[in-house]
C-alpha cells in the first residue's frame, strides 16, 4: 500500500467499491482483507460479512499523519492510536495495547487482524492470528524480530474525526495529564 498526501493507492473500499479513495482508511480487525473509505464508515456501512460491532483501526494518510502528529517528533511508520481488535477500545500505543490485552482478553482466542501489522509500512495489512496476545508479544515487543513501535507519544483516546474537517479534539483532562504545562481552567 502507497501514501500519496491525501490517496489510498491499491486499496479499495469494500462498501462503495471505491479505488484508490482520499482520505481515512478504516481497517477491519474481524473481517479478512475488508476496507472502508471514511464516507462508509461514518455512514455505518455493513455487508453479509461486517457489522458495525466489528473493531475498526483507522489508517491515516500521508496529509493527516502530518497534521494531526506534526511537530511531535514521531515517525510516521508507526501508528500512534491503536484499536484493540477484541473490544474496539481506541488510542493505544503498541505497548499500551500489549497491556490492555493481557490483562482484559487474556483468555481470548478470537482470530483477529493485527492492527500493527496493518498500520505500518512494510506490515502484512491482512495478518491474522488467533493468539494476539502471544503475537503481539513476541512478533512486536519480545525481540522475535518483527515490527516494534515504541513509542512514548501520548495516548490518543480522545481524538475526534469530524466528518466536516479535519480537527482532533483532546479533552481537558486529558492534555493536563499528558501535558503538565496544561492548565485547565475550571
Amino acid at each position: 500500500m502507497l501514501y500519496i498526501d491525501d490517496i489510498v493507492s491499491g486499496v479499495s473500499c469494500d462498501a462503495c467499491l471505491k479505488a484508490n479513495f482520499r482520505g481515512r482508511r478504516y481497517k477491519c480487525l474481524i473481517c479478512y482483507d475488508y476496507d472502508l473509505c471514511a464516507s462508509c464508515h461514518e455512514a455505518k456501512a455493513t455487508t453479509t460479512r461486517h457489522t458495525t460491532e466489528h473493531p475498526m483501526q483507522c489508517i491515516l494518510t500521508q496529509q493527516d499523519f502530518d497534521l494531526f502528529y506534526g511537530g511531535e517528533g514521531v515517525g510516521n511508520e508507526q501508528p500512534q492510536s491503536l484499536t484493540c481488535p477484541f473490544c474496539g477500545r481506541l488510542g493505544f500505543t503498541e505497548l499500551t495495547l500489549m497491556e490492555h490485552t493481557t490483562a482484559e482478553h487474556h483468555d481470548t482466542n478470537t482470530e483477529v487482524v493485527c492492527p500493527i501489522c496493518a498500520s505500518v509500512p512494510g506490515g502484512d495489512p491482512n495478518h491474522v492470528t488467533d493468539d494476539f496476545n502471544a503475537h503481539i508479544t513476541f512478533d512486536h515487543r519480545g525481540g522475535g524480530g518483527g515490527t516494534s513501535m515504541a513509542s512514548a507519544a501520548p495516548s490518543r483516546e480522545l481524538i475526534s474525526f469530524s466528518a466536516a474537517s479535519a480537527s482532533f479534539i483532546l479533552s481537558p483532562m486529558n492534555l493536563q495529564m499528558n501535558f503538565p504545562f496544561f492548565k485547565a481552567h475550571t
